[in-house]
């Protein structure tokens, strides 16, 4: 079978570093080892470095039956920009016109934003009778409403209301739908009026099993210099300093905890309000913010944290998902401490390996309560490991997800 996947955003294999692959790297990595042929079309940009990793269109063998395709765009440098709509809008330009070259593919999974460029994947798929997924793992462009200032919200409307039209024609002529939860699929079907067809699926956001304790032995060699000891009581935050974050809260709290000398805070990440939280925390020496951390300076770090903090914004976008970071602790038997209430915090309150919280106040008693108390810590990370093999474990889930693409592909 020939896969396309057409996804922008995320880390790509040929990256720098030892890349953590996400959504679609696993689902590549999982259809090119059970012998299929893979293609991967992407921006050069970097979403996250807010780099170019090339300066022209490029095309990367990874494996034989798996090559990796840079379209070269100007790039942007806030996330919430006209830039960043002019990049999506070129992105899309670039794929129409480079994959009239290509060999035509079995079926092509395509993210549903960037908007512009899943609509070129439905245009191309119509065009050459080729199934096309749309996997929805974002409420676009619902999120939008959050995401901009009040005084752009009235602005923002009309906008708001083009893509949703356009994306309700892409999702009715697209062949199938896959939700990273049910409630995501459900929107999906909302936006595009239709019932639920034959291989509409949910498939959760997940995680490769990974044994993370022999990591431990490199902690001092990553984190000493931090002034991190490897008994210490971490709290760990993946992600990046944007919007979808609230991590103020973290820093009040982490003011209040000081008196624990050994409660860290370690929150990994760049982004646009890092400056902001690298000034609230300036005088405490609980809360360490390395930066962009890569692959085996997050193992280490998992392998010594004690709570994985997820402080996602009180929205639509986050009450009814669950984003990479909260399938990345349970993989690590990490419990979740969460600032949203939805879907993860139902999950983790079912399951009894993590909490949620409101304030700082809230969220002091709680890590107080798990300092306290070892033997419910270590209770509630055996829990976690087990909501991830249950639910978020990418060698099932993703397995499952590569046999339902040959399924639709034989019968498409």
């Amino acid at each position: 079978m020939n896969v396309w996947i057409v996804s922008d955003g995320e880390p790509l294999p040929t990256d720098e570093g030892n890349v953590r692959l996400r959504r679609m790297g696993l689902l590549s990595e999982i259809l090119y080892q059970n012998g299929h042929e893979v293609h991967w079309f992407s921006s050069a940009f970097h979403h996250y470095k807010k780099k170019h990793r090339s300066n022209y269109d490029k095309d990367i063998k990874v494996k034989n039956n798996y090559t990796v395709h840079l379209l070269n765009t100007k790039g942007y440098r806030n996330n919430v920009s006209i830039a960043r709509i002019l990049h999506h809008k070129e992105l899309s330009r670039k794929f129409s016109l480079n994959t009239k070259t290509y060999d035509k593919p079995d079926i092509i999974v395509a993210t549903l934003a960037p908007l512009e460029l899943s609509r070129a994947a439905i245009q191309y798929g119509e065009y050459n009778n080729v199934p096309v997924i749309i996997d929805i793992r974002d409420l676009w462009p619902e999120i939008f409403n959050e995401v901009v200032p009040t005084w752009g919200k009235t602005l923002i409307k009309p906008y708001i209301w083009i893509c949703k039209s356009k994306l309700s024609t892409i999702l009715r002529k697209s062949t199938a739908m896959i939700g990273v939860t049910p409630q995501f699929l459900d929107y999906g079907l909302s936006v595009a009026k239709i019932n639920k067809r034959e291989f509409d699926e949910v498939f959760y956001t997940s995680y490769k099993p990974r044994d993370i304790s022999g990591h431990l032995n490199s902690f001092n060699k990553h984190w000493s210099k931090f002034g991190l000891k490897n008994n210490d009581f971490i709290v760990v935050f993946l992600g990046n300093f944007g919007r979808q974050f609230v991590i103020e809260p973290i820093i009040e709290a982490a003011d209040k905890l000081k008196a624990h000398k050994n409660i860290k805070f370690v929150l990994c990440g760049v982004g646009e309000s890092l400056d902001k939280i690298k000034k609230l925390s300036s005088n405490l020496e609980n809360v360490v913010l390395p930066g962009w951390i890569e692959e085996e300076q997050i193992l280490s770090l998992l392998a010594a944290s004690s709570i994985g903090i997820a402080p996602y914004r009180n929205s639509i976008n986050f009450t009814k998902n669950t984003p990479n970071k909260f399938g990345e602790y349970l993989s690590a038997s990490i419990p979740v401490v969460l600032g949203v209430n939805g879907i993860m915090a139902d999950l983790v309150s079912e399951y009894e390996c993590g909490d949620v919280y409101s304030d700082s106040d809230e969220l002091v008693k709680i890590l107080e309560s798990l300092y306290s108390n070892r033997k419910r810590l270590t209770k509630m990370s055996e829990s976690a490991y087990q909501l991830y093999n249950e639910k978020f474990n990418a060698d099932k889930v993703y397995g499952e997800l590569s046999r339902y693409l040959q399924e639709v592909s034989m019968k498409k």
